[in-house]
């Protein structure tokens, strides 16, 4: 029986007369005694029962992880950071992570995943996030149980936060709250260190998210840890973090569907030394999570998604669409720039305008990366810093149209060429704007 109408029930029983042997009436016998109650007592018992089961909330719902096997899940988290030096407001910034995790095995242990981890940065200011040389990635293998604790191989650094959510087993009640065990990893020191913490979780009610019904758990958690003795100079001296929000759960198909910290709830503050030129470091931030399913996209439909996407372009327009290991690529060449710069020009806005309006409509929610190349003809750097201006103008006309912003770019300068840089042809084609839609 469900835990919230047991509750009900007994509550029903403890009004019963005879319970209480004052409560027992003339002419009847306390059940105590082992003797029947009248029959009019007996009727009202079951009329009154009845009512209960037909108007308790009977949401109890089974939490779990399941990812579909072959399928993809991608995980967006956007946050708004705070970044302060000894107490002191030193840089605000976004920071946005690119999760993608493929199941490649399922069985009784949980869902084995493959996961890439993409880290972008950009300015408060800026509108688009840029992925540059210095792009951080990070690969890791690892499995997720059925109630969402995460097996990783030693020494891998992703996923950092782990565990969150978990869930109990059987059947959860409307209101029920339990605590599970989360998990936060950190590098960047001399020696990298994990911190684990309780979670507090409670299943609020069902409700809707992106118009799927999901159960609302709210999670809250703090820790405060203080470092052994003995470690590096570098390290900090104690860890203090927060953070606390809610995460829709699609109950259907057993997977998370966003997740919304409250502002400025997220934060994680280090003590170094009193010796060490930093005292403390405290990241405040603001995140919104966004989780999409993807099934997986074989050879021959990905060439059919091309040939149509071909066919929408008009074919004066300068513009090839191939495809890659990371999903179709629109090529866009060197007619979209004056020479030595990056301003686009007028009369190529209108080529510009088909190619974000056919993505938007038949790509409305996958991954852009805009890639700037240019040819060798020049100095490297001037030529890195060139194709990267240009990718941003791309990026920046793409997002104003396609109605989203999961959009980065990054530029190459002279590295991936195309054809040969010794003939003027070949430095043509290697002076281009690639958009790659990510359907790996």
């Amino acid at each position: 029986m469900p835990l919230l109408l047991f509750r009900e029930v007994a509550a029903f029983f403890s009004l019963i007369p005879g319970r209480n042997p004052a409560d027992t009436k003339k002419g009847e016998t306390s059940p105590r005694s082992g003797n029947p109650m009248g029959a009019r007592t007996i009727g009202r018992l079951a009329g009154a029962l009845l009512t209960v089961l037909c108007i308790s909330p009977l949401h109890a719902v089974t939490l779990r992880w399941d990812i579909t096997r072959d399928e993809r899940l991608e995980i967006v988290k956007t946050a708004k950071v705070k970044l302060f030096v000894d107490q002191a407001l030193r840089k605000e910034y976004d920071e946005r992570n690119i999760v993608n995790l493929t199941c490649y095995e399922r069985g009784d242990a949980g869902s084995r995943v493959r996961g890439d981890f993409s880290i972008f940065q950009r300015d408060s200011s800026d509108e688009v996030f840029k992925a540059g040389e210095l792009l951080e990635r990070h690969e890791s293998d690892f499995l997720i149980a059925g109630n969402g604790r995460f097996t990783v191989k030693e020494g891998d650094y992703m996923p950092n936060l782990r565990h969150i959510p978990t869930f109990p087993g059987g059947d959860v009640p409307e209101g029920h709250v339990w605590k599970g065990e989360g998990e936060l990893h950190f590098n960047g020191f001399s020696r990298p260190f994990s911190v684990s913490f309780p979670v507090e979780y409670r299943f609020e009610g069902m409700g809707k998210e992106r118009g799927v019904d999901c159960a609302v758990i709210r999670y809250a958690f703090r820790f405060d840890r203080r470092m052994p003795r003995g470690i590096p100079q570098d390290m900090p001296l104690r860890v203090t973090g927060m953070d606390e929000g809610t995460l829709y759960w699609d109950t259907a198909r057993n997977e998370p569907v966003n997740m919304k910290e409250m502002e400025d709830r997220y934060a994680v503050l280090l003590v170094f030394s009193p010796t060490a030129e930093t005292g403390s470091l405290k990241f405040q931030m603001h995140i919104t999570t966004v989780y999409r399913t993807y099934r997986p996209v074989a050879e021959e439909e990905k060439e059919k998604a091309r040939r149509e996407l071909e066919e929408t372009i008009p074919k004066e327009s300068g513009v090839d669409v191939v495809t890659d290991k990371r999903g179709l690529v629109v090529r866009l060449g060197d007619v979209l720039f004056d020479f030595d710069s990056y301003r686009l020009k007028e009369d190529s806005r209108g080529t510009l305008n088909r190619v974000a309006d056919v993505i938007g409509s038949r790509y409305p929610d996958r991954e852009l990366i805009v890639e700037g190349h240019t040819d060798s003809t020049g100095d490297v750097g001037y030529n890195q810093r060139l194709s990267e201006d240009r990718a941003l103008a791309v990026a920046r006309y793409m997002k104003s149209r396609v109605g989203h912003d999961k959009i980065s770019y990054r530029g190459f300068g002279e590295k991936n060429p195309l054809a040969d840089n010794g003939t003027a042809e070949g430095r043509q084609k290697n002076r281009r704007v690639d958009v790659i839609i990510r359907m790996k």
